[in-house]
């Protein structure tokens, strides 16, 4: 194969259903990969995914429950390894890793392990806990059920340091999760390369606007500002609710397009509700991966704010910031490292702190009175990402990562 390689990659890639980042970043990945002469090797519970592209080598997992398709993919992933070698063996979960390096060395010259967090020490939340909540979370659980939650933890922080140690080269999304592997888990930094996350500019491109409203029934003279994604706690979906009655005092007739699914979503709706703006807030629940561009497009402005829980102490490379800039849209995000970096270099967006709705609806708005300015923003996001955050360009980081782990 000269210098191709042949890479496992060790983790299911599932039908591209929902626009979920996991599932994207790894549908996306491998897509690339095989686009620069590699065979990789997948599992899949669905014969069809990416199998019409060359180079791919799909591995059935039979479906069933987390503990059926688990026992599947094991019986599977063993049976594969046992029978064929590869240059490299790719994974992006501690589990695996861990497990590749104790059985599978034999069979692959270099294990590559990608970060995209840092689960946290369960004794350092504790410590971050208010006495009060400290006392409630005392009175909710016996000590036994405190003993084996602890013990959990320790255990997948015990696996995510073999996991490490027995990889040959170490991905971090953000410079961030280097930082804190190289200072928490005495990981060399010359093991670690940052490749952050990218957007699939194929299919996240701009696209016209009054077309796009019109196939989502959408009036075509109203404001829209737009969120994606999972509707998670970390997202801060709540403070742009919050923003909202700031931002329809000066423009009332704007509306709020909500893209996405997540435990939030109740707690969402009320507070829209409690404000009395829910009239004002569209909430599309699940929308496929290729529809999400037709939402972005329709929008005037889109927005990303992120909660510093989880987020400031590792930075963060967002799927959702990199895709409303490939739609050439003007972004409105929290000035988190990584987000506010993206937004400085681009000069794609405003950034502000992070929840505040105030600064928030003050940023949205000015974007929403600016024509012009949205128009200059969305435009040179789109120029930024193209050129630097494509999912083509992070794969031949990632080729150039593993095949100086062959080399050396």
């Amino acid at each position: 194969m000269g210098d191709n390689m042949k890479m496992l990659f060790l983790d299911i890639v599932w039908p591209l259903y929902l626009a979920d980042g996991s599932l994207i970043h790894r549908h996306e990945l491998v897509s690339n990969l095989v686009k620069l002469k590699n065979e990789v090797h997948i599992f899949t519970t669905d014969s069809s995914t990416l199998s019409h592209l060359d180079n791919i080598r799909c591995h059935y997992v039979r479906p069933g429950s987390l503990l059926t398709l688990t026992i599947n993919y094991f019986r599977s992933s063993a049976g594969l390894v046992g029978s064929e070698s590869f240059d490299v063996l790719y994974t992006r979960n501690p589990n695996f890793g861990f497990l590749a390096g104790l059985f599978c060395r034999n069979r692959c010259k270099v294990l590559v392990y990608e970060l995209n967090g840092i689960p946290e020490d369960e004794s350092s939340l504790i410590k971050s806990r208010s006495a009060e909540e400290k006392s409630l979370l005392k009175r909710r659980t016996g000590g036994l059920s405190r003993y084996f939650s602890s013990a959990k933890s320790r255990l997948k922080i015990l696996i995510l340091k073999k996991a490490l140690d027995f990889s040959d080269k170490i991905i971090a999304v953000t410079p961030g999760i280097k930082a804190n592997l190289v200072s928490a888990y005495q990981i060399p930094g010359e093991k670690i390369t940052v490749v952050p996350n990218g957007a699939n500019t194929s299919l996240f491109k701009p696209l016209e606007q009054d077309a796009c409203r019109k196939s989502l029934g959408l009036d075509p003279e109203t404001l829209y500002v737009c969120f994606v994604g999972n509707l998670a706690p970390w997202q801060g979906v709540e403070y742009l609710v919050k923003a909202a009655p700031s931002i329809l005092s000066r423009y009332p007739e704007c509306r709020f397009l909500i893209v996405g699914d997540g435990v939030m979503k109740n707690e969402l709706l009320n507070l829209s509700l409690e404000l009395g703006i829910e009239d004002k807030f569209i909430f599309t629940g699940v929308v496929p991966y290729d529809r999400v561009p037709v939402y972005i497009n329709a929008s005037d402005v889109c927005a990303a704010p992120f909660i510093l829980a989880r987020n400031a102490k590792i930075g963060l490379s967002p799927l959702k910031l990199y895709e409303y800039m490939a739609c050439g849209k003007p972004v409105v995000a929290s000035d988190i490292s990584g987000v506010a970096d993206a937004l400085e270099a681009s000069k794609g967006g405003l950034p502000v702190p992070s929840e505040n709705p105030e600064a928030l609806a003050e940023a949205i708005s000015k974007l929403l009175e600016n024509p012009e300015l949205r128009a200059d923003m969305g435009s040179k996001g789109l120029s930024y990402v193209t050129e630097n955050y494509s999912w083509y360009s992070v794969a031949k980081q990632v080729d150039g990562v593993c095949k100086s782990g062959l080399k050396g």
